[in-house]
């Protein structure tokens, strides 16, 4: 796990190598919280490859990045973990290769000398790879199937640039800081930015399973190199002891291959299904006590610690628990940093916090992300089928959206989902957008969910497969990757597994639900791992109560910050649509929290991207939190100092 950054230019002698080198180490350098143990840039004429390293395969010298084959034609940069890399090494050093280190690295240069862009598709894990192949003079750019590692780039006339997040980008001279409208839009329908575009004109986001050859003088060629089983392709068949004890039994080697490490090992702990499932996974063969982790609120629905406790105390883990307020908010200036785009999935702020609490004791930590999305957890997909089946739901102002070319069962499709999901209603946009993104609404948002819908599955299939396209790699994995790795933190997330998932799509829907039970086949496995009362109860997750919060002890600073003049001035949002949103929120009318949410995230993002160029966090001036919490920080800092602490 690292970061990474690349230029390729269209003229290979506009800069010299001396100047090419200094822009590198401008792009690593805004990367070094993603790797703090190492840095590296090299170059060629008209091309840098730069990376901060986190040693976590092979942490000696051998391993440093960027790095070449023996005949120094194949140059890589890479972010992630290779699973199989052992197998992938004995079957290249029985084709002839040597290799000079343990790590997983090497693997990639070899591979990559000995199949070309056909490697990627023989690599399990997570990844975002950057290699220049100097022999053919092209610049070759990877992502893994699901989205676990960020790659960003920006075409310019002169060439294009790479880099695991925006802001190494960013640093590059001459790039633009422009919103884009479009982006924006997505934003408030889903508080995230969907697919290819991202928050910043220009520059996007390469897809997942995709990858992306570069030449001198040609448009990129992107190409996807993976995908799911088509719908109804060589179903798994089996009895239901069968499908439980193979599930069982492909989880446990996933979580084996995830386990590869040379560091610290642990994992994020919430209670529910499928942390727990990756626990009692683990714990079989992990020498000593696994370190496990886990927050909550201390009220409420907010609060799961307790179930994670049954959990950690099964499998007799040193469990680490956790427990925030509402000075979790101080961080929020950070956030905006780290994030890069505006993202309101408040859950962030949990998983940000403890990812700092966790990389003081390990190095990588394994998540139960994705088995929601496969196996069907999630209560909305069956919501989804049964508002499908009456016809509710869906797009509201057909009269401001005109349909799209979509074939009419995928409209009606994606707009039912989007309903289910959307942030901001068709009708609040309508009221509320003010001039810079009135005319976006020539766009239904919902059209970027429709594009996914998959024929011949059933409806919590459908929702899940638009899910894996969006909601896990925009929303969930992003949140995660970019708050663990502001702390230098790996995680990893067994239940993505290519293999795995594969296996899973093949299983027919009612084989994996039943009776309106989210994970049905996946709990009923389990049952002789986890606790029934892990299982079967209400799904909580890393959840904030961030709509009570700007209620009560952050109300005055919501309202300072969202009635500005500053942020009237942008024209993105009515300021008396806010006033009303703010008083109907206060009073209990109406819940506006998510959404208040979103529109605090999308200011903090343009005082802190587009208000200057610094490529640093908001002061305090300008972070209305900041201040609420000064005396509490303050006092943090005095009782760490004395005590020779950082925080």
């Amino acid at each position: 796990m690292c970061g990474l950054a690349a230029a390729l230019l269209i003229q290979p002698g506009e800069l010299p190598q001396s100047e090419l080198h200094r822009r590198g180490l401008a792009m690593a350098d805004m990367l070094r919280h993603r790797g703090p143990d190492g840095e590296g840039v090299w170059t060629d004429v008209g091309v840098v490859l730069a990376h901060r390293r986190l040693a976590i395969i092979d942490t000696s010298a051998a391993a440093h990045q960027p790095m070449h084959d023996v005949s120094s034609t194949v140059h890589v940069i890479f972010n992630g973990a290779i699973y199989n890399f052992r197998e992938l090494r004995s079957e290249l050093i029985t084709a002839g290769y040597h290799f000079r280190s343990t790590g997983d690295t090497e693997v990639i240069v070899n591979g990559y000398r000995e199949w070309g862009t056909g490697l990627f598709q023989r690599l399990v894990g997570m990844f975002a790879i950057v290699i220049w192949d100097s022999h053919a003079e092209r610049l070759v750019a990877a992502r893994d199937r699901f989205g676990e590692k960020p790659l960003h780039y920006l075409e310019r006339p002169d060439g294009i640039l790479f880099g695991s997040e925006i802001k190494a980008i960013l640093t590059w001279p001459g790039v633009l800081r422009r919103p884009n409208p479009s982006a924006l839009h997505e934003f408030l329908s889903f508080s995230y930015t969907i697919g290819t575009e991202t928050a910043f004109g220009g520059i996007k986001r390469l897809p997942p399973a995709h990858l992306m050859v570069c030449e001198r003088g040609r448009p990129p060629l992107l190409q996807r190199y993976w995908q799911l089983p088509p719908a109804g392709e060589n179903p798994v068949t089996g009895s239901p002891a069968d499908l439980k004890r193979e599930l069982i039994d492909r989880i446990r080697h996933a979580v084996t291959l995830c386990r590869v490490a040379d560091v610290p090992l642990g994992a994020f702990l919430s209670g529910g299904v499928d942390s727990s499932a990756v626990v009692a996974m683990m714990a079989p063969t992990h020498e000593g006590p696994i370190e496990t982790f886990s927050s909550g609120f201390g009220f409420g629905d907010y609060d799961e610690t307790r179930y994670a406790t049954l959990v950690a105390e099964r499998y007799r883990t040193n469990h680490h628990v956790f427990t925030y307020d509402s000075k979790i908010v101080s961080s929020l200036g950070k956030l905006a940093w780290h994030y890069d785009e505006p993202f309101a999935d408040s859950s962030a702020l949990v998983t940000y916090a403890l990812s700092r609490e966790t990389r003081q004791v390990v190095t990588v930590a394994l998540t139960g992300d994705g088995a929601d999305e496969t196996l069907l957890g999630y209560a909305r997909y069956f919501r989804f089928g049964t508002q499908m089946s009456r016809n509710a739901g869906g797009r509201q102002l057909p009269e401001l959206y005109a349909t799209s070319g979509l074939a009419a069962h995928r409209t009606a499709a994606g707009d039912t989902y989007g309903y289910l999901m959307e942030t901001f209603r068709e009708r609040q946009k309508l009221a509320g957008y003010d001039l810079a993104l009135l005319p976006s609404l020539d766009r239904c948002t919902y059209d970027s969910l429709a594009v996914h819908v998959v024929d011949g599955l059933t409806r919590a299939e459908q929702a899940g497969r638009i899910d894996l396209e969006t909601y896990l790699p925009c929303d969930l994995l992003t949140k995660v990757d970019i708050a663990a790795m502001a702390h230098g933190l790996e995680t990893r997330a067994p239940f993505l597994n290519h293999e795995l998932v594969e296996w899973v799509s093949r299983i027919p829907g009612d084989l994996k639900v039943w009776d309106n039970e989210g994970k049905a086949l996946l709990k009923s496995a389990l049952e002789p791992f986890v606790p029934h009362e892990c299982m079967y109860r209400p799904k909580v997750g890393f959840r904030v109560p961030i709509a009570k919060m700007m209620r009560e002890e952050l109300r005055k600073a919501t309202e300072a910050f969202l009635l500005s003049e500053r942020f009237a001035d942008r024209r993105l949002v009515r300021r008396e649509f806010v006033q009303q949103m703010l008083a109907e929120h206060v009073t209990q009318r109406q819940e506006h929290g998510t959404r208040l949410w979103a529109l605090l995230m999308l200011e903090m993002w343009f005082r802190t991207w587009i208000d200057n160029d610094s490529n640093q966090p908001v002061c305090d001036a300008d972070n209305p939190f900041a201040e609420l919490f000064a005396p509490a920080v303050a006092r943090q800092s005095e009782v760490a100092e004395r005590h020779g602490l950082k925080i």
